[in-house]
């Protein structure tokens, strides 16, 4: 009886003890679950405040995106302002390249309108307004004279000047060839220089007439007399090789 009771005192000595394991744990248990809610809703409402933040930056993502395309808009349309004002500016002007340096003590508008007159047997002498070299530092090699801006004072006889020019071909003056072209700004040159190599390769057709029409649109005119415009090169280049069939001179086109 002594040992059963002994047994006894032990066992609940025993469960005493595992109830206050319990008890510790279920407390322990409870005062983590309380942290981890007392975290999740700190972390709720740090994700509510991301998200109102995220959608912020995103509403102002789209008006500076719809206020980037309207600036581009506006600038591309000014852009087209000023080209086309400087155009206007230069609708009177020819460009002469290769006319030597040295004009002696005539003032430059004189002997460039003697020049013009003699190098394509004008009747008239052209007026100019102005005449000068090309505002940079004169190259010394002799060979590379200064490109001259001519402004006529009629547009008739620009225009007259330069489709005698186109007529002549080949001008000199002094034994020295030159050339007379339109002056164009630097960005319809630009635009102008991307059909190069075509018009290297119209230049082996037979039949065939072309011309640049204002600012870089390509127009050609067939044999028989059809009209077609590209202001894409590659496009003009697929229309020639395909149409017109360039013959093969065994030169390589620049």
């Amino acid at each position: 009886m002594t040992a059963v009771g002994e047994l006894h005192g032990k066992i609940d000595n025993l469960a005493s003890d595992l109830r206050s394991e319990i008890l510790s744990v279920r407390a322990e248990f409870k005062k983590l679950t309380e942290e981890v809610r007392r975290e999740n809703a700190t972390l709720a409402t740090r994700i509510g405040d991301l998200e109102e933040e995220a959608n912020s930056h995103a509403n102002r993502v789209v008006a500076l995106e719809a206020k980037v395309n309207t600036l581009s808009t506006q600038v591309s349309r000014l852009t087209d302002k000023t080209e086309d004002l400087e155009y206007r500016q230069r609708r009177d002007n020819c460009r002469l390249i290769g006319v030597e340096e040295v004009f002696g003590n005539i003032r430059p508008e004189k002997a460039v309108a003697e020049l013009l007159k003699e190098a394509l047997a004008l009747d008239y002498t052209p007026t100019l307004d102005r005449a000068h070299r090309r505002l940079q530092p004169r190259s010394k090699d002799a060979v590379a004279p200064r490109p001259i801006i001519v402004k006529f004072h009629y547009f008739q006889e620009k225009v007259d000047v330069l489709r005698k020019a186109m007529v002549a071909g080949t001008i000199t003056h002094n034994g020295r060839r030159f050339s007379i072209y339109p002056d164009y700004s630097a960005a319809v040159r630009k635009k102008r220089a991307i059909f190069t190599e075509v018009r290297g390769l119209l230049r082996r057709c037979s039949g065939v007439k072309y011309g640049l029409l204002y600012p870089a649109t390509l127009k050609i005119t067939t044999p028989a007399g059809d009209q077609v415009s590209f202001e894409d090169p590659i496009k003009a280049k697929h229309y020639i090789e395909t149409n017109l069939c360039p013959r093969d001179t065994g030169e390589s086109v620049s």
